[in-house]
């Protein structure tokens, strides 16, 4: 219990900071969110190594 994707705020306006530990997951999240119009890069989180994505909606 307890898995799955965490999303957080971020201090860009509109963006979200997309956590999940299964990188090939990620990968899919990153995907869908692309297909659904969204902007989205994979980072590393500096203190933990730990990737996520960083997703905002697309300017029309």
């Amino acid at each position: 219990e307890g898995g799955g994707y965490r999303v957080r705020e971020t201090p860009q306006p509109e963006a979200v900071a997309v956590h999940e530990p299964d990188g090939e997951a990620l990968r899919a999240c990153a995907t869908t969110l692309e297909e659904a119009g969204w902007q989205v890069g994979e980072y590393t989180e500096p203190r933990t190594r730990a990737r996520y994505l960083l997703a905002s909606p697309r300017r029309v």
